[in-house]
């Protein structure tokens, strides 16, 4: 996908779509709580932390948290996706190989096979590390905050296999 994809009609829908189900997504799972933490705490975890790691992730972005919608940022920091239209797309991908089958994966992976055919090898290929990676659709990401961001990374693409 090239880089004028996001200017692209197509793409500026997608990312208006997003930006606008982000609320409604957040009310629409009441067991979800809002962490209620601002990019300065972020960066007084310690440093190489998943929480100063995402701290890191808001300021380069220009981004604040948004409440109830903090784990969709981990998800950027831990798995290596940009914010691009191209990477947005391959996470949720990624996401649902992963076992993560919410409204908002599945309904922007179907837009994307949609609106972006031939950017269907690139996503089939983040589904299927999705796939190969450690499940991380249960874990607590706010209790991991001062965990070692590359030590988790290093848990969710690397697996052991017990016989």
């Amino acid at each position: 996908m090239t880089p004028e994809t996001e200017q692209s009609a197509r793409g500026s829908f997608i990312l208006w779509l997003l930006d606008k189900s982000i609320p409604w997504h957040t009310q629409i799972n009441p067991s979800r709580k809002a962490w209620n933490i601002s990019v300065r705490d972020f960066l007084n975890y310690p440093e190489g932390s998943l929480g100063w790691s995402l701290g890191q992730f808001y300021v380069c972005q220009g981004f604040e948290p948004i409440a109830k919608a903090e784990r969709h940022d981990v998800f950027h920091v831990l798995l290596g996706y940009s914010t691009s239209l191209t990477d947005e797309g391959a996470m949720q991908f990624f996401l649902l190989g992963n076992g993560k089958p919410s409204f908002l994966t599945i309904g922007t992976c179907l837009l994307f096979i949609c609106l972006f055919p031939l950017q269907l090898p690139a996503m089939l290929k983040a589904f299927r590390r999705g796939q190969g990676a450690t499940n991380i659709r249960h874990w607590d990401f706010r209790a991991l905050l001062a965990e070692p961001t590359h030590s988790l990374q290093h848990q969710i693409f690397t697996q052991t296999h017990v016989l």
